[in-house]
C-alpha cells in the first residue's frame, strides 16, 4: 500500500486544478500514483460570500483522476485559517475494501483546540486527527496540525501537541503508526543569522540551518526538557530541502522582516512520523519549490507500507478469489473454441484459414476473409 501526506499552509490562496494535480502527483515514484492521498491544509479558509473553489477543485480534480474522497473535516472557524484534512482512496483501493475508516473515540475524527474559550470563533491553532484500518490489520493515525506561531513560542507549541497526545491516548486509539504534520512552527534558533541562513541556503548547506533548528534540538536524545518530552518518539526522514517559510508570493526570496520584526527562514512544515520499522519504507520526502502562491512551501512524503506475515489469510483469500476467476477464464476459452469449432464445422469453413480467436471467443477482424468452400 502506497500513500502520499502533503502539508501546506495556503495562506487563503485559490489554487487550480493544475495545482492541485502537482501537490497529488508531481515526482510520483516509479511514475506509479500513491494508492492513498492525505492532504492537510492549514488556513484554507472558505469564504462568506460564494463558493470555495479551492475545495471544490481539489475534490473535482481527484475525482477526475478516479480517487474517492474518504474524509474531508476540518478544526477551527470554516472562515478564519481553519485546518484541513482530506484522505482520497484510489478507486481500486476503495472496491477491493482494503481501506476503512475508523471512529476516533465516536466521531470521524479528533479535533483539539488551542484555546477551549474561543475554539469556534478564532481557534485556528489545532489539531485534527483521522484513522484508517489497511487490510484489517494496520491502524494508522494522520494527524494535521497547526501550532502557535512566532519565536519564541516553543512551549506553546509544545503544549498543544502534548495536548492533542493526552486526548488522543485518553480516547484508546489503536495504531500502528501515527503521522503527524502540519505548519508546526518551529523556528530557527537566533544563534543563526540571516544571512547565514541564506548563505547555507544558496551553497545547499542545509545541516548549518537544521543544527539550529528548534525541533531538531528538542528530537536530541540528551535533551532534558520537559517540553521536548512529548516528541521523544517521534522520527522524521532527512530533510534535503530549503526552509518552506517564509517567502514572498509569486518569489523565491525570503522575506526576512514583517512589521518590523526579524523572519528566520525556517522549517515550519514537518511531516514526522511515530514509529518507523521495516515494513514501511519512507521513498521520499522533500518540498514542492514550483508552487509559490504562499508564504509556504509544500512539504509531502512518499511512503510505502509493506505488508507483513499476518496478512497471510487476506492475501490467501485474494489468492483463491484470483485463482477461481483464472480457472473461469480458462474454461470459457475452452468452450468458446468448441463453439467456434462446431459452428465451422455446421457452415463448412476451413478452420486452418481463421488467423486467430480472443479470450472471449469473438473472432478477430481477420475471420471476415475466410471463404466458405
Amino acid at each position: 500500500m502506497s500513500f502520499r501526506i502533503v502539508t501546506w499552509n495556503v495562506g487563503n490562496s485559490e489554487p487550480d486544478c493544475n495545482t492541485c494535480q502537482h501537490l497529488a502527483f508531481s515526482s510520483v515514484s516509479d511514475g506509479i500514483k500513491a494508492d492513498l492521498i492525505v492532504f492537510g491544509f492549514q488556513e484554507a479558509s472558505k469564504k462568506m460570500i460564494g463558493l470555495n473553489t479551492f475545495h471544490k477543485t481539489l475534490k473535482t480534480c481527484l475525482e477526475n483522476e478516479n480517487y474517492v474522497e474518504i474524509i474531508s473535516d476540518y478544526v477551527g472557524s470554516n472562515i478564519v485559517k481553519p485546518i484541513w484534512l482530506y484522505i482520497y482512496a484510489s478507486n481500486i483501493i476503495v472496491k477491493s475494501q482494503r481501506v476503512k475508516l475508523l471512529k476516533c473515540g465516536n466521531k470521524p475524527t479528533l479535533k483539539v483546540y488551542q484555546d477551549k474559550i474561543l475554539e469556534n470563533i478564532i481557534g485556528y491553532k489545532g489539531v485534527i486527527a483521522s484513522c484508517i484500518q489497511i487490510d484489517k490489520l494496520t491502524n494508522i493515525i494522520f494527524a494535521n496540525m497547526h501550532l502557535p506561531a512566532g519565536e519564541g513560542k516553543k512551549e506553546e507549541r509544545c503544549k498543544l501537541w502534548s495536548k492533542f497526545l493526552q486526548i488522543y491516548h485518553a480516547n484508546n486509539i489503536k495504531n500502528d503508526y501515527m503521522f503527524v504534520f502540519g505548519d508546526q512552527n518551529w523556528r530557527t534558533l537566533n544563534t543563526l543569522s540571516i544571512n547565514n541562513i541564506i548563505e547555507a541556503v544558496q551553497k545547499k548547506e542545509y545541516k548549518t540551518i537544521l543544527d539550529n533548528d528548534e525541533l531538531t534540538q528538542m528530537r536530541q536524545n540528551d535533551n532534558e526538557e520537559s517540553t521536548a518530552q512529548c516528541l521523544s518518539n517521534f522520527i522524521e526522514a532527512s530533510i534535503t530541502f530549503p526552509p518552506t517559510y517564509k517567502y514572498i508570493l509569486n518569489s523565491d526570496e525570503y522575506q526576512t522582516e514583517k512589521d518590523k520584526e526579524i523572519r528566520r527562514p525556517s522549517y515550519t512544515d514537518r511531516i514526522l512520523i511515530s514509529t518507523l520499522s521495516n515494513n514501511l519504507e519512507i521513498l521520499q520526502y522533500s518540498a514542492m519549490s514550483d508552487i509559490k502562491l504562499s508564504d509556504h512551501r509544500p512539504v509531502f512524503a512518499d511512503i510505502m507500507l509493506h505488508q507483513r506475515s499476518s496478512n497471510d489469510e487476506i492475501f490467501a483469500e485474494s489468492y483463491n478469489q484470483a485463482k477461481v476467476h483464472t480457472t473461469q477464464a480458462e474454461l470459457l476459452h475452452i468452450l468458446a473454441i468448441y463453439h467456434f469449432v462446431i459452428k465451422c464445422k455446421t457452415r463448412n469453413v476451413d478452420i486452418r484459414q481463421v488467423s486467430s480467436i480472443d479470450l472471449s471467443g469473438t473472432q478477430s477482424d481477420r475471420e471476415n476473409t475466410v471463404t466458405q468452400n
